[in-house]
């Protein structure tokens, strides 16, 4: 499938997500979707929202990472047992690679630092989410 849509696009529409109040893994979800044109159920949109702040809040694996993974299956995962898995996990290795390889971590604590309410925080993640939107759509063009 070829996406339609350009990768600033993609980005373009997590950041208006994130700036309207969805969380991380919500709108890197999202923008990844809207980039390659991949319609996302209710249930599929729900399903992003208890990975915001690292799971829950726990502060484990960032919320932008997930958000991209889940993104990443949305568009490349199976259907069916007899589908190939291996071109969605090459593609989220190469995302969840290179998100720490620009960002030196992959855990909520080490990059947001329990900080939550600030303006630095809406600044800090907002830049997770449109990286890993834009890394997200990067892996998967590179298969």
């Amino acid at each position: 499938m070829s996406a339609l849509r350009t990768v600033e696009d993609g980005v373009a529409f997590a950041a208006k997500c994130w700036a309207e109040g969805y969380n991380c893994a919500e709108s890197t979800l999202r923008g990844v979707c809207f980039a390659r044109e991949v319609p996302l159920t209710d249930s599929a949109k729900r399903m992003a929202t208890p990975f915001g702040g690292g799971i829950g809040r726990s502060e484990d694996l960032c919320g932008a990472l997930t958000g991209g993974v889940l993104g990443i299956g949305a568009t490349l995962g199976r259907l069916t047992l007899a589908d190939d898995k291996l071109k969605s996990y090459e593609s989220a290795k190469r995302f969840y690679d290179a998100f720490r390889e620009r960002f030196g971590a992959v855990k909520c604590c080490d990059l947001n630092k329990g900080d939550f309410k600030s303006p630095e925080h809406r600044e800090r993640c907002g830049e997770f989410v449109r990286e890993a939107t834009r890394l997200a759509l990067e892996s998967m063009t590179r298969h």
